[in-house]
């Protein structure tokens, strides 16, 4: 088979492919909105961006904007060598695109093609210049570098810009409504409804069929030079409608709004972005045809023929759109980048994703500083006002706790993205559609207060490791496509082929991973997904936790009393390994906590105050453990004296003595047994040995038998191990009152 007929199949396969991933990384700039205040259900939601996306496909350009727009001089190229460049692009896309789908972060298709296109196409055409005898002085010939200048200048403009604008308007828009919503939708819901609906409706307009072959330039012209005559009568018109049934059928129009604007976003996403994604591939299949029908050699024949308008067939589009309708239904990764943005703009406390960092440290500190000074100059009487508008209505809340955010904010975030991104595509800005919907969310939950003190640096890092990954997409494509494009020059037909089996063989681990990692957190989370409370499953789960940490308590004390008796700082490692499973395994715990006391009935107050003494324990047994590992690793590492074979022997003993102590422990909880006579023997046992053991130390230390650093170490080892048999001890017997308590099986907490 022709190598080049084997390019052009492998190009459409990964078309395909990254549909899925461009979706899955886009489908929360159309979703966020619907789904964090909880419009409608997950299923209308779905449907209405679905009924968008394939009418935005349908509605689609269908020009290969990438080829056309000045990245690169197509010219420059034999198609020999650009079909490299396109499988390089293509390649490095999903790949990337995946990678960040997998950490949940939201990236811009646009910036990471554009990039990409740049490096592969940069670095080909150098090495084209070099085999023909010239320098480096050639890429200008090659790349047009101020679209890329202009690309990364929209980076910062939109990110700017759609903060500002969406804290603005969330802010007034909170002060006209409040957060009691019955009372002020029915003052002012008609006319704010009329302007959102006014703004989207020109959204639809502007983004999403500009450029369409189905819309004529006369007709999108006469659009442009009439646009406030039909925003007028578009207000007026819907203002009216809404206030009507409003008064007729009390509707909330809040819901169609939010419904419209998924519709109209993910409209808009699939009419301009589609083409993003297979418009490389098509670009490679219209160079096949032309150079078969040329009659020239590959090396040959050159690729002018990109630079002018380039139709995708419509049913190439209808295909896409249906791959990126089941891919929003069926794709775990596309939900997983919306929850991303969802949790940071959400109202409530709850699990944070991301840690904070001195940054975000930083600019909360700022905040609240510059805070302080406006609250010193501002009038209290305003103060104490505004305060009023952003009192929460608890009997509001508790019908949509389940929501991040309420309708209001949602609206806010669509109506002002779409604003911002129908000016910037009217003046000719070159907005991201991920940027701006990204920001605006994240102004809006600003404005909303919903990064209070206890969220406030979480949510900050958050947004600030999604710019810094935007950032990244853009470096990691123009090298990442660079160095493909380069193995793939060097390495004749062989390489490029190979380059495609180690990125489909990359793409299916990937999924596999990413799909055992997301059942796990599933499980993990089954308890808090209950609408009724089950005690026994709590008590089950918590069982499994908890002698799960005591069997690598178990193997965190043998290694570490290993590397100190051989003095191997290298078995260390295993008992620190155990710890960090240990340490996440806490983490998990120690987020859902209070949640699960919360969960349970108000009078249950002994399964509550068990529960929480039971993960004290863990608590105190991995800091212990820590705390050994930690002192055997200084002692080790700065090559101190080994300890005395007295002390080794007794290390020894307490290591075995401690293991046959645990394993114990761990058989009464598994099985559920009150604590026997024989547990409570070797108990007392090894207590009685490390009381006995301190004493004869504090003699040697009286004696002068024992230096400082050997008499430290010995002292806390023995405190430590001290520490560890008690809560050992305890374990059992708080499950053993745990297991006493009244059966309440199914506790209805009206979660």
């Amino acid at each position: 088979m022709d190598f080049y007929i084997v390019v052009v199949v492998i190009l459409l396969a990964v078309a395909l492919v990254d549909l899925v991933v461009g979706v899955s990384n886009d489908a929360v700039n159309f979703l966020n909105s619907a789904i964090g205040s909880k419009v409608a259900s997950f299923q209308v939601i779905l449907s209405v961006a679905s009924i968008g996306i394939l009418l935005g496909s349908l509605f689609s350009s269908g020009m290969m904007e990438i080829a056309r727009n000045g990245i690169f001089n197509p010219g420059f190229f034999t198609f020999d060598k650009l079909i490299l460049v396109f499988l390089a692009v293509m390649i490095t896309d999903i790949l990337l695109l995946d990678f960040f789908n997998s950490l949940g972060l939201p990236t811009s298709t646009t910036v990471s093609l554009v990039f990409e296109l740049l490096g592969a196409a940069l670095v080909t055409g150098l090495m084209i210049s070099f085999d023909r005898g010239n320098g480096l002085e050639t890429w200008k010939e090659v790349i047009n570098y101020s679209s890329a200048i202009t690309i990364i200048s929209g980076i910062f403009l939109s990110v700017l810009l759609s903060f500002i604008f969406g804290s603005l308007v969330q802010h007034v828009a909170r002060i006209i409504f409040t957060f009691k919503l019955k009372k002020t939708l029915k003052k002012y819901g008609a006319i704010f409804s009329g302007l959102s609906i006014s703004f989207i409706t020109y959204f639809l307009l502007i983004k999403g069929v500009k450029g369409s072959s189905l819309v004529t330039d006369e007709q999108i012209k006469w659009i442009m030079s009439n646009t406030w005559q039909i925003m007028v009568v578009s207000v007026v018109f819907w203002s009216i409608l809404i206030q009507v049934l409003m008064w007729w059928k009390d509707v909330n129009p809040l819901k169609a709004i939010v419904l419209m604007g998924t519709f109209s976003l993910a409209m808009a996403f699939a009419g301009n972005d589609l083409v993003n994604f297979i418009g490389v591939p098509v670009a490679g299949l219209v160079s096949y045809q032309k150079w078969s029908a040329s009659g020239l050699a590959a090396n040959e024949y050159t690729m002018e023929i990109l630079s002018s308008k380039i139709v995708t067939p419509y049913w190439l589009l209808l295909i896409g759109g249906l791959v990126m309708v089941l891919t929003l239904w069926f794709n775990a990764k596309s939900r997983k980048v919306t929850q991303t943005e969802v949790s940071l703009g959400r109202q409530e406390e709850g699990d944070e994703r991301f840690k904070p960092n001195i940054v975000s440290r930083a600019l909360v500190g700022s905040g609240l500083w510059l805070g302080r000074k406006m609250e010193m100059i501002m009038p209290k009487s305003w103060s104490v006002l505004l305060s009023t508008r952003f009192e929460k209505d608890h009997s509001e809340v508790a019908v949509q706790d389940a929501a991040s955010f309420d309708l209001i904010r949602a609206s806010i975030n669509l109506l002002v993205a779409s604003a911002l991104i129908a000016y910037g595509t009217a003046n000719k800005l070159p907005l991201s559609t991920t940027f701006v919907t990204f920001m605006v969310a994240m102004g809006s939950s600003f404005a909303d207060q919903a990064w209070g003190r206890e969220s406030a640096v979480y949510r900050v890092a958050g947004v600030i490791n999604v710019i810094a990954g935007w950032l990244i997409t853009a470096v990691v494509a123009l090298f990442s496509s660079g160095l493909l494009a380069l193995i793939m020059y060097k390495t004749g037909e062989a390489g490029p082929l190979v380059l495609a089996a180690v990125a489909a063989f990359l793409l299916i681990r990937s999924h596999v991973a990413f799909n055992r990692h997301e059942a796990k957190v599933k499980d993990d989370n089954k308890l808090l997904e209950l609408k009724q409370f089950n005690i026994q499953l709590a008590l089950s789960e918590s069982k499994f936790n908890t002698v799960k940490a005591l069997t690598i308590v178990q193997l965190a004390v043998a290694h570490s009393i290993k590397a100190l008796m051989n003095e191997n700082p290298d078995v260390l490692k295993k008992s620190r390994g155990e710890l960090s499973k240990l340490k996440e395994q806490n983490d998990k715990v120690d987020t859902k906590i209070i949640k699960l006391v919360r969960k349970m009935s108000k009078g249950n107050l002994a399964t509550g105050r068990l529960y929480i003494l039971v993960f004290d324990k863990m608590q105190d047994l991995y800091q212990s453990m820590q705390l050994i590992s930690d002192i055997i690793f200084t002692h080790v590492t700065n090559h101190h004296s080994a300890p005395k074979r007295r002390y080794s022997e007794l290390m020894n003993t307490i290591e075995k003595s401690a293991g046959e102590f645990i394993g114990h422990a761990i058989q009464l909880i598994e099985v559920g047994k009150p604590i026997t006579a024989e547990h409570e023997v070797k108990y007392n046992t090894l207590i009685s040995l490390l009381n006995n053991s301190l004493d004869n130390l504090v003699m040697d230390v009286q004696k002068d038998e024992i230096g400082n650093r050997m008499g430290l170490l010995q002292t806390r080892l023995l405190l430590e191990f001290k520490d560890i048999i008690e809560c050992v001890h305890d374990l059992p017997q708080l499950y053993q009152e745990l297991d006493a308590l009244p059966a309440e099986k199914n506790i209805n907490t009206g979660l």
